[in-house]
């Protein structure tokens, strides 16, 4: 049954304790229908900054077995550099309890173990040279999983509908890019107006159902790297089709008559 429910706060009431439990309860209650049905993974924010030493994790929320998960402020890391791949992980250490409160935390830390185990989460990955820094600026799509020295953010899964997804933020690098040439395909421009519409991920039902119809495949359940990486052969299609950028000044040369 469907129903409304505020505690009322005025003088001379007895504050009750079922009055302060409505008022623990009732945030969360809601985000939890929200994420109903929702794969682990980043909800919002967690955008990954880069200095000389540092990875800066930039507040935002997590979901993760159906518990959530806030980082209010911004979190350094310090990094090394070690020629071998290293991951960005997010650890899940269970419920911890008081007299006070009942917790869930965790540990962030960088990994050489490249598994992810069932207790984590990847935030990214990289492979730093010695000498050398890192960087989340990519020249274009391809760039974002260039070898060395590059923050790579594909495997990191993002909380959607169903299952785990792609971050937006490759889906908008994917759909400017695309978006530089002359699309012709109905498939392309419909695909690449949503990705540049949302600010919250992308279901990966939807991706797949565009990568397969796009590239003519049989649907399956693909992984983040493989999703990239036909999203990356159907941009280079679009690319390659075309052969030149689209003239972004094309009105402003064109004389009207009224």
């Amino acid at each position: 049954m469907f129903f409304s429910k505020s505690p009322v706060f005025s003088r001379g009431r007895i504050l009750k304790i079922d009055m302060l439990e409505h008022l623990r309860d009732f945030p969360k209650d809601i985000i939890k229908i929200n994420l109903n049905g929702y794969g682990n993974g980043i909800v919002k924010g967690c955008r990954l900054l880069v200095n000389d030493d540092y990875i800066i994790i930039e507040p935002g929320i997590i979901y993760f077995h159906e518990e959530i998960y806030l980082l209010k402020e911004e979190y350094k890391l310090p990094y090394e550099h070690t020629n071998e791949t290293a991951i960005l992980k997010v650890k899940f250490m269970g419920e911890s309890s008081s007299k006070d409160f009942v917790s869930h935390g965790t540990e962030v830390f960088i990994d050489n173990d490249t598994n992810i185990y069932e207790d984590e989460l990847e935030l990214c990955r990289f492979k730093l040279k010695e000498g050398a820094k890192l960087r989340n600026n990519y020249v274009n799509f391809e760039d974002m999983t260039t070898g060395y020295n590059t923050l790579n953010i594909i495997h990191t899964p993002f909380a959607a509908y169903g299952k785990s997804t792609l971050s937006p933020y490759v889906l908008t690098n994917f759909a400017k890019e695309a978006f530089g040439y002359k699309l012709s395909n109905p498939l392309d421009i419909s695909f690449c107006m949503q990705s540049l519409q949302r600010e919250e991920p992308m279901s990966k039902e939807l991706i797949i159902n565009y990568i397969s119809a796009r590239l003519e495949i049989e649907y399956k359940d693909y992984s983040n790297e493989r999703l990239y990486k036909m999203l990356l052969r159907i941009l280079k299609d679009i690319i390659g089709r075309k052969g030149r950028k689209r003239d972004r000044n094309y009105l402003s040369k064109k004389i009207l008559v009224d």
